[in-house]
């Protein structure tokens, strides 16, 4: 009998009947834009509180059946809710939905797992607090699993996983235990101070399965009395590296405050309708074509976005250094929009236009779930983010490279580039009809080529696909791939049973490993 029917009938007694969802339930959890064919729906438990989650991993122990956790399973493009492995069920923590603290004075909030950046944001407003939160592109997903899975927003907070401040974590055998200053009984300071006594522990349960996380802190911005929102179009394609040079720098100055973004064409038309709508040829949208688009929306080649916030006399002069900046390229256009607070107060959302109300000002939306239809009505995505240096020199190449293989595979080569002072995240999707398996080989087979040459110049993805978790992880092999050793060996003291979430981010517990070592060398040997 597959244990997990035992697991799931006494999970029933923990959390009630209604929220176990069964085996071969055709409700249940599975990726909303599968890669692959064959997939069956998942078996899953959803807890309401920390004990609850508690009792569920004893017994998961006790069975020896692996959870897969995650807060909302909203992490569209890199599998959703769906596990890895067999015999695995889902550990959806979505009921844990309660904000616990809001501060504004310190800014700062404490949530659970299920809290969305909607109910954070709708919370801080109908109480009227003087915070601004950080948004990713979608915000219907969880505020703890977004900063987790080190996802990122856009305003000077936009690095989520730099806000974590404390947490709360059910270890594999159960045990309960808070990271940093939280770990000491009567404490405020457990979401004030990054840190604690001893090593620091917050890092270890980020992308990670040694345990599960019930709350977290998080730090806010104070809401400014002035925001500024501000576009750059550069008309040439060959103005990208000085272009991604000058936002970069303006960035380490901290002249702008935000991490900047900087789309190309196919990712305007994409906030516009179908590719239907503008080509309706084979393969990808000519340059030809992309440049007659270009003209018809009136943009850039590359369009740069940015945000300033603050005191409006600081916002005026930083916009100036901005502009002197951009001139330095042949044709570049720079429009702001100021909005600020009447007699020195905070600025309220309701000041700022519609088309400015985005997420750089911490304002949660869906509208980007509309790219989704890209390609089919029926349409799914896969993102490809390596991290590559902030240069501009190989910023252009590797754009480069990536283009020659989107046009390669036939796919249109969409560009969301976010710019940190050091680093940017190289956000490309790879949009695909689902269940048309033609088209979800060339999308594969584009994905894997992305990642090789990635990889072949030292850059790799910030996060992953369920599907290719274990290869990237392979590509981090430096002295054997010593981090990984290391990392199983924290996995198999704190779960030796193997129960948080197997293989994730390419790390599986021993019983795991042993079995898969096995497979490998009988193909090989084949």
């Amino acid at each position: 009998m597959d244990r997990r029917e035992e697991f799931l009938r006494r999970a029933a007694d923990v959390v009630g009947t209604e929220n176990v969802v069964a085996l071969e339930n055709p409700e249940g959890y599975i990726d909303p834009y599968p890669l692959n064919a064959g997939r069956v729906p998942w078996p899953g438990v959803r807890p309401a509180d920390t004990g609850e989650v508690q009792e569920i991993v004893r017994l998961a122990t006790e069975l020896e059946v692996p959870l897969w956790t995650f807060s909302c399973g909203k992490n569209l493009g890199y599998g959703g809710p769906e596990p890895r492995d067999a015999g695995t069920v889902a550990l959806d923590l979505s009921r844990m939905n309660r904000i616990l603290q809001v501060d504004d004075r310190l800014c700062f909030a404490v949530v659970e797992p299920g809290v969305t950046f909607f109910d954070l944001f709708d919370y801080i407003k109908e109480r009227g607090l003087k915070v601004w939160m950080s948004v990713p592109a979608l915000g219907w997903g969880s505020v703890l699993g977004n900063m987790l899975d080190r996802g990122y927003g856009m305003t000077p907070h936009g690095d989520h996983v730099k806000s974590l401040c404390g947490m709360e974590v059910v270890l594999p055998d159960g045990e309960l235990v808070r990271t940093g200053m939280g770990a000491m009984e009567g404490t405020e300071l457990g979401p004030i101070f990054q840190g604690g006594f001893g090593p620091t522990l917050d890092g270890l349960f980020t992308q990670s399965n040694l345990g599960v996380v019930t709350q977290v802190g998080l730090w806010l911005q104070p809401a400014p009395h002035t925001y500024v929102n501000g576009d750059i179009a550069v008309e040439h394609e060959e103005d990208l590296p000085a272009l991604i040079d000058i936002l970069t720098t303006l960035r380490r100055e901290e002249i702008i405050q935000n991490n900047a973004l900087c789309g190309n064409v196919v990712r305007a038309a994409t906030m516009r309708g179908n590719r239907a709508k503008f080509w309706d040829g084979e393969g990808s949208i000519p340059d030809w074509r992309l440049e007659e688009m270009r003209q018809e929306f009136g943009l850039g080649q590359w369009n740069g976005k940015f945000a300033l916030y603050g005191d409006r006399r600081l916002c005026e002069r930083r916009l100036e250094i901005i502009e002197e900046r951009i001139a330095a390229i042949p044709g570049a256009r720079v429009d702001a929009r100021f909005y600020s607070g009447t007699e020195g107060m905070a600025l309220q959302h309701e000041d700022i236009a519609e088309r400015d109300r985005t997420q750089m000002a911490g304002v949660p939306t869906l509208k980007p779930l509309s790219t989704v239809g890209w390609a089919a009505e029926n349409g799914g995505h896969i993102d490809a983010a390596p991290i590559i240096p902030a240069r501009g020199a190989e910023v252009y190449s590797f754009y480069k490279e990536a283009k020659r293989l989107y046009t390669k595979h036939g796919f249109d080569l969409y560009i969301g580039y976010h710019l940190y002072p050091r680093h940017m995240v190289h956000v490309t999707m790879i949009f695909f009809e689902r269940g048309n398996e033609e088209m979800l080989a060339r999308a594969r087979a584009l994905y894997s080529e992305l990642l090789e040459t990635a990889r072949s110049r030292g850059y790799a993805p910030y996060r992953s696909h369920v599907d290719y978790m274990d290869r990237i992880a392979d590509g981090f092999d430096f002295n054997n791939h010593a981090v990984r050793r290391l990392q199983e060996r924290i996995k198999d003291a704190l779960d030796p049973a193997g129960i948080i979430a197997p293989g994730k981010q390419g790390v599986w517990p021993a019983r795991f490993r042993e079995a898969r070592s096995k497979s490998d060398a009988i193909l090989a040997a084949r």
